[in-house]
């Protein structure tokens, strides 16, 4: 694979950024309780974890939208090569997320580090840059920033049963459009859609931002597809 390429390096950095926003894993796990086995058997009989919709709608919401936009990076690669991957970065991902969000009854979103977004609608106030500054603080302290995940469930606004947010890790393949030594040609194609770009200068390991997903505490039926 030829790494000099500027245009081969922005597609890379835009794929990377889809992964580095996947499904949250184990997200949740721990908080499920396995139930102790029955005193009057011998052995341990270990049974299924406790049902947990709002963490369940949660998690899959994050993994739809995520793998989506990682599906849709990868088409257009092969159908026009690295400007229609540009674009589906910058025109497709808000239409992936509105699905997501109908399909899912919940609300989703990414936002960055203050004063390192790259999208002006990525920009994280109240409990989201709360917790963007609890990972940062935590990422400093030696943590892993792909590691950081917050699930909240109390002291929420009305209407709120859930809120659920991951980091976004910088990957080595990030560093492209998100690194210090950003190629020429990689500046000109993300001024074209975000002029106040501010979200490079990052390394490899660095947090750059969050996933995040609120679920609501009224019922909801997700849509159904179409057949």
């Amino acid at each position: 694979m030829n790494l000099s390429n500027p245009s081969r390096l922005l597609w890379l950095a835009c794929l990377a950024w889809a992964v580095a926003a996947c499904a949250p894993g184990d997200v949740g796990d721990a908080d499920r309780h396995v139930a102790e086995a029955d005193p009057g058997q011998g052995a341990e009989t270990p049974r299924t974890a406790p049902i947990d919709p709002d963490l369940d709608r949660a998690k899959a919401a994050a993994q739809a939208f995520s793998g989506r936009l990682r599906g849709r990076l990868q088409a257009a690669m092969q159908a026009g090569g690295p400007t229609a991957a540009v674009e589906v970065c910058h025109a497709e991902a808000p239409a992936i997320a509105d699905a997501v969000m109908a399909e899912h009854g919940v609300r989703l979103g990414r936002v960055a580090l203050p004063g390192r977004h790259r999208n002006a609608g990525h920009v994280a106030d109240g409990w989201q840059l709360a917790t963007l500054e609890a990972f940062q603080q935590a990422v400093l302290e030696g943590a892993s920033a792909a590691e950081q995940v917050s699930v909240v469930r109390e002291g929420l606004p009305e209407g709120v049963a859930l809120r659920l947010m991951r980091g976004i890790a910088t990957e080595p393949g990030c560093l492209a459009c998100h690194g210090t030594q950003v190629a020429p040609a990689v500046r000109t194609a993300i001024a074209a859609h975000y002029p106040d770009d501010a979200a490079t200068g990052f390394a490899v390991g660095d947090l750059r931002g969050g996933l995040w997903v609120e679920v609501p505490a009224a019922a909801h039926t997700p849509q159904e597809a179409t057949p």
